[in-house]
């Protein structure tokens, strides 16, 4: 999505430039870039400070028996608070706080906020799934969506029971606050600086980090709290948030505290949640990394992440969503997550900005497409894709139209598009 990977990096002047040095401008222009990688990355967890779990690339079903399990919980209510919706209990929200002359406002203005969405997008989004998505709702595993950001929410509209989303960018990890030690001022600025961060999902259904950045200038944002306020807004309860660093096994996982995220290679962030009335346990699972196959700075190159590669290569066969993901698979140098998403999905959903058309082998995938493929935003230079115009004027009388509005032509639905990819 344009939140992970600025999209100056497809300014016409960067098309000039080597397939290495393409990777390289790409990640000059990030916004994210801010958030440098591991400042030691082969740093071991402290004796005691963390507990081995098995890695969930193998196994997506939930064995860990320290989880809370109990969905009135201070997580769920701060989730719930910064969502703008009435916490369970005054446990992790101090009175004052919840009585906050600011708060009715800024409630308010997220009630509107997702009320619109509801209406113009992921109500229509989940009644397109019940039929062109079918195979997926049956009996989801593991959802693999690189160049996420913070956004499940599009996610789960098509995903709803997955039981792990693993997901994959350049954001920050986040935390979420500790209401107790908060006062008025600092809960203003926070509440204020989150509401900024979501305009443009409100209004356009993608993040665009550098807004992202600039707007949310607070300790709290980041994946974590953003993801935290969309599951609660779409009808979940959090349960827990563990971090953990993925060793260099490529296979185990070991806990390691909150605030020393930056400290270990392949650090991710896991958020266990649970449909409301419901008892299945699902849980997202986020790693901050370079998906480059080049290096940047102290940011390895995802070639030579082979803990990474090893545990998303041991995922069960997933379905793969990609959405306004900058193009960025379109490119030799970033083959690698590319060759990943072919080889482990089921099938794949998304938009044109994800893997080219070119890459799918149709001796191997069935290809379904719908909306209209038009061309790419004026921010995009040199991503047309011949084969696709010719596939869907081809096909045409086929193609199903879009009943929403999702990617980078957000003003208008009719010049949206989706393709699906089903392995034979």
């Amino acid at each position: 999505m344009i939140a992970s990977y600025s999209i100056h990096f497809l300014e016409s002047k960067f098309m000039k430039i080597t397939s290495r040095f393409i990777c390289l401008g790409l990640l000059v222009m990030l916004a994210s870039c801010t958030n440098h990688a591991a400042k030691n990355p082969g740093a071991t967890p402290a004796k005691g400070d963390s507990t081995a779990v098995a890695a969930a690339g193998s196994n997506p079903t939930i064995t860990d028996t320290t989880i809370n399990k109990d969905s009135h919980n201070k997580l769920n209510d701060i989730a719930l608070y910064l969502a703008g919706m009435k916490p369970d209990s005054f446990i992790a929200i101090p009175a004052k706080l919840q009585n906050l002359r600011y708060y009715k406002l800024y409630s308010d203005s997220m009630d509107r906020g997702f009320k619109h969405i509801e209406d113009i997008r992921l109500s229509k989004m989940r009644e397109w799934a019940k039929t062109e998505m079918a195979p997926e709702l049956a009996s989801p595993k593991t959802v693999f969506y690189p160049f996420s950001g913070p956004d499940v929410l599009h996610c789960v509209q098509f995903y709803p029971d997955a039981d792990q989303y693993v997901m994959i960018a350049l954001e920050r990890y986040g935390s979420l606050p500790v209401m107790e030690k908060m006062d008025s001022g600092k809960t203003t600025t926070t509440l204020n600086s989150l509401l900024k961060s979501l305009e443009d999902i409100f209004g356009k259904s993608y993040f665009i980090t550098r807004k992202m950045m600039r707007d949310v200038s607070n300790p709290w944002n980041g994946v974590t709290p953003v993801a935290s306020v969309f599951l609660v807004r779409a009808g979940y309860s959090i349960l827990d948030i563990k971090y953990k660093q993925l060793l260099d096994d490529g296979k185990t996982l070991v806990e390691i505290p909150s605030d020393s995220m930056s400290r270990y290679r392949n650090a991710c962030v896991e958020i266990y949640f649970r449909k409301n009335a419901a008892s299945k346990i699902q849980k997202i699972v986020y790693f901050k990394t370079n998906l480059c196959d080049d290096a940047y700075e102290k940011m390895e190159s995802f070639k030579s992440n082979t803990p990474l590669q090893t545990y998303l290569n041991s995922m069960p066969e997933c379905y793969t969503y990609l959405k306004s993901a900058s193009y960025l698979m379109n490119y030799g140098t970033f083959s690698a997550i590319r060759n990943i998403c072919l080889a482990k999905s089921k099938s794949i959903l998304q938009d044109d900005t994800g893997i080219a058309l070119k890459y799918i082998d149709k001796a191997k995938w069935s290809i379904k497409f719908y909306g209209n493929y038009v061309k790419p935003v004026s921010d995009f230079k040199g991503v047309d894709q011949e084969e696709l115009y010719r596939a869907y004027k081809t096909d045409s009388a086929n193609i199903k139209p879009l009943p929403f509005s999702l990617g980078y032509h957000w003003a208008n639905k009719n010049t949206q598009n989706l393709m699906k990819f089903v392995k034979k």
